[in-house]
């Protein structure tokens, strides 16, 4: 699903260029929405629109970094789903939407809100220069976390999209199960993680920027010949592996295994 308005073509518009200067309710208001900041106890955030004008109310109890995503996917529905009678409650699972159903157009619309406030609150024209000569690693995440006031999780999806550099980060319940993962455009789409973690205990111990083998996370008989640069953090639901082939060289090895085979 596309958007309507690009969430850069806004900040643009509005003569935004330093992440310091990205303020949602600023640009809330530049859309001709009020926002609004309440205890919310069953969603993150409420929108109710019409043709013209919307109300944003967004859980005043929730971390900042929360709110700030909130708004912006709130800001997402106002821009791509307008209509006389708009409205949306959007809870947790709503915002940590990443891969809907395919004929859950709800879900897919919950989808294109969290894509659109990524984009609108890290825009790719202010966050890309930095990733340019940025290594991959947690201490990067919690840097660019903090430039752009959002959650170590959302920086560290924003990296792995944007980066110049090879990397992947995968999403684990605290049983070792894979929820869900993410690959850089430079990673080939036959590099897997594996489904499963055998020894969570041992693979999900906290870390930055460590060497090891590839089959400690790669799903490949030939990944046990190759290494990778691992960090490994954690938020309240679960654990995540931010990995980069710093030695594309490794990588490529890597995939030229699989096209001899």
């Amino acid at each position: 699903m596309r958007f309507k308005q690009e969430p850069e073509d806004i900040l643009k518009g509005l003569g935004i260029y330093h992440a310091n200067d990205i303020d949602l309710d600023l640009i809330a208001y530049s859309l001709n929405a009020e926002v609004k900041r309440n205890a919310l106890s069953d969603c993150e955030g409420h929108i109710i629109g019409t043709d013209t004008n919307a109300i944003i109310t967004i859980n005043s109890n929730a971390p900042t970094e929360r709110q700030r995503f909130s708004l912006g996917h709130e800001l997402g529905h106002w821009v791509n789903d307008r209509n006389k009678n708009l409205t949306y409650r959007c809870n947790v699972n709503d915002m940590r939407q990443r891969s809907p159903a395919k004929d859950n157009f709800r879900q897919q619309k919950e989808v294109r809100a969290n894509q659109f406030s990524a984009q609108l609150i890290m825009p790719k024209h202010i966050i890309a220069p930095q990733l340019n000569s940025m290594a991959v690693t947690f201490d990067n995440v919690r840097l660019i976390a903090n430039d752009f006031r959002v959650s170590r999780t959302s920086a560290a999806i924003r990296i792995v999209e944007l980066s110049p550099y090879p990397c992947m980060l995968i999403c684990w319940s605290k049983q070792g199960t894979r929820r869900w993962f993410a690959r850089s455009p430079l990673v080939p789409d036959n590099i897997w993680p594996h489904r499963t973690i055998l020894n969570p205990h041992i693979n999900f111990q906290a870390s930055n920027a460590i060497e090891v083998d590839a089959d400690m996370w790669i799903d490949d008989i030939a990944a046990s010949d190759f290494t990778l640069i691992q960090s490994v953090f954690s938020n309240s639901y679960d654990i995540f592996s931010l990995l980069w082939w710093k030695n594309e060289g490794q990588l490529i090895a890597l995939q030229n295994v699989h096209s001899s085979e």
